[in-house]
């Protein structure tokens, strides 16, 4: 299968149900816990990154943007839902505790942050590969460099 196709059929699998973990995980930081919030977008980020990471850097690359952009586009769109669903629920059986402006402010901005460690794992990646590729280059050009005055001296 191409590398490209592969790339958006991973983001497409995984972007649909990560629509549904950040709208959830930001009602367990408001309402069970901080830490058990980013714990979970931090696993998911990491499970995410190790199915990427197989593919090429490009391929890897769009295939994340994409995965970003369903995952916020349809979170956004299943917030509401999940956010009455939860509400409700919580109301039934324990209280509910409802975020500030402030104090959301500050889960999206680490839950962005956390997904833009997508981007710096695949950056680091790049940057691996291409010195592992620059040590391979190096080395046969002074292996090389060594074997032709070995044959000119015969």
């Amino acid at each position: 299968m191409d590398d490209m196709k592969k790339a958006m059929r991973l983001s497409l699998k995984f972007g649909l149900p990560g629509a549904l973990m950040v709208p959830v995980s930001f009602e367990v930081y408001a309402n069970i816990s901080q830490w058990a919030a980013f714990i979970m977008l931090g696993a998911w980020v990491i499970f995410i990154g190790l199915k990427f990471y197989r593919l090429p850097i490009k391929p890897a690359l769009v295939g994340i943007s994409a995965f970003i952009a369903y995952t916020v586009i349809l979170g956004f769109a299943l917030m509401p839902t999940i956010h009455t669903s939860v509400k409700s629920y919580l109301e039934k059986n324990s209280k509910y505790f409802q975020l500030d402006l402030q104090q959301s402010a500050v889960f999206w901005l680490y839950a962005v942050l956390i997904f833009f460690l997508l981007f710096l794992f695949s950056a680091a990646r790049a940057a691996v590969d291409k010195i592992r590729a620059n040590n391979e280059k190096s080395a046969e050009y002074i292996d090389n460099a060594f074997s032709k005055d070995d044959e000119n001296d015969i």
